[in-house]
């Protein structure tokens, strides 16, 4: 059972538009939450982990970093996280908005989750303008609320019916909460504009919500891949847009057509491309991988990369490590979503390779394959030209990619071990010059120019 099925049919069969709690339809946040404890329900081998232990020490340096921004104006904000942190030209930056940057300069403030770690010195920053999410997180744990939400019958029948059951007074009263600290904080800071990285968490669509209330304009940086599968982009029904962003500034021209008109209309959608894959195929700054990989080549005839998720990084191994055997002749380079995150193994073959700090960007372009589950490199990866083997665990590769990618003659998808090998041995894909032909249509060009047309046309920046 696919995730988008169980949240399709949730939503034509029962009216979630009149869950109600201070005048907003909650499904259209508690959908993605649903979504999310479902995947990890139905895939992943370590969803009952404990959570991490919050960092004392972290939490009050955190909250105190860079602190004086809180309260200032700023015409333009990013809410990001660490996850889109590259080094570009020496120092760390949004691989996503680094071109909004130093367009806006001293006019734009980056408010950075830092995923429970310490934050960096500002000085190994691009951008200079920071604040800490810790400053809302932690000011809306005292602001305590007791919503009361209409058709609340309605949250337990769907619970009964796909048998999963989360404290959602807890999160509405959570979202509340985030909503009132960021409605205060709208009020100073008095942007025209207000970019994140992922509309789809609790933090931001309340932030969504609070910038609606006081007239601000929300634009979502594509982060990931949009299709079917991807529930957050697939309202089924309309639900009022309260906490959906007013804007999509999508990779390509691809999503316009994908996204749910529930959720956005099509010329909401702007396509602006994608800067570091600009930046990385005008110019490679980075010797390194180059060197790694030549090296490789000395001992062995191919070098496939693999990009991980947390959600199936389990099974995703043990799926490797059967392919190892089979091609002693081929390394596999495998990278971990996060470093911390990757299960040890007691015995690593001598072709298999754990990197989790090496650039998955600057890697690709020297290996022969590339591979994964559903990552969104996998259409990174073929518009460098790479070809791309999905291993489709769980058929969570034809669900996010079969629509995009089912006619793509650089992409195959492999349901077992035996059809993998296969593919490797036989496969004969087109050269690199032909596969970035026939994945032009993936991202946008011109990053900077489209990225400067729509901070003029509908900011008036």
């Amino acid at each position: 059972m696919q995730v988008y099925s169980v949240i399709n049919k949730v939503e034509k069969k029962y009216p979630i538009e009149m869950i109600i709690a201070e005048g907003l339809p909650v499904w259209q946040f508690l959908r993605n939450i649903y979504a999310d404890k479902l995947h990890k329900m139905y895939f992943s081998k370590d969803s009952k982990n404990p959570n991490r232990i919050p960092n004392i020490t972290h939490t009050m340096f955190n909250i105190l970093w860079e602190k004086k921004n809180r309260s200032q104006h700023y015409p333009a904000v990013l809410f990001t996280d660490v996850l889109e942190e590259r080094p570009i030209h020496g120092l760390m930056s949004d691989k996503l908005a680094h071109n909004i940057l130093p367009i806006l300069k001293d006019q734009i403030l980056v408010v950075l989750d830092p995923l429970g770690e310490k934050h960096k010195s500002v000085s190994e920053y691009f951008h200079s303008e920071f604040l800490s999410i810790y400053n809302f997180v932690f000011s809306a744990k005292f602001k305590m609320k007791k919503i009361k939400i209409e058709n609340s019958h309605i949250l337990d029948e769907i619970e009964r019916e796909i048998s999963l059951y989360i404290p959602y007074k807890k999160l509405v009263n959570q979202f509340f909460q985030y909503a009132e600290v960021f409605h205060h904080w709208i009020k100073q800071t008095n942007p025209k504009v207000i970019f994140i990285n992922c509309f789809f968490s609790l933090k931001h669509q309340a932030l969504i919500y609070s910038a609606k209330k006081n007239n601000i304009i929300t634009a979502e940086l594509q982060h990931g891949i949009i299709s079917k599968a991807q529930t957050a982009y697939m309202p089924q029904k309309k639900m009022g847009n309260h906490s959906f962003p007013d804007y999509l500034l999508s990779f390509g021209e691809l999503e316009k057509s994908l996204v749910s008109p529930y959720f956005l209309s099509s010329e909401k959608v702007i396509p602006i491309g994608n800067f570091y894959l600009e930046n990385l195929l005008s110019k490679n700054n980075n010797s390194h991988p180059e060197k790694m990989i030549s090296s490789l080549r000395r001992t062995f005839k191919r070098v496939i990369l693999i990009s991980s998720q947390k959600l199936i990084e389990q099974d995703l191994i043990l799926f490797i490590l059967e392919v190892a055997k089979e091609l002693s002749d081929t390394v596999f380079i495998l990278v971990p979503r996060r470093g911390q995150d990757f299960i040890k193994l007691n015995a690593m073959p001598e072709n298999l390779l754990v990197k989790p700090n090496i650039n998955l960007y600057q890697s690709c372009q020297f290996c022969d394959f590339h591979s994964t589950v559903f990552s969104t490199f996998a259409a990174e990866s073929i518009y460098m030209g790479v070809p791309n083997i999905f291993i489709n665990l769980n058929n969570l590769s034809d669900a996010y990619f079969s629509e995009i990618f089912s006619n793509h003659k650089g992409v195959r998808f492999v349901n077992n071990v035996q059809r993998y090998v296969e593919t490797i041995k036989t496969w004969n894909p087109p050269d690199r010059g032909e596969i970035k032909k026939m994945s032009f249509h993936l991202f946008a060009k011109n990053n900077l120019d489209k990225i400067k047309l729509f901070l003029k046309n509908k900011i008036n920046l």
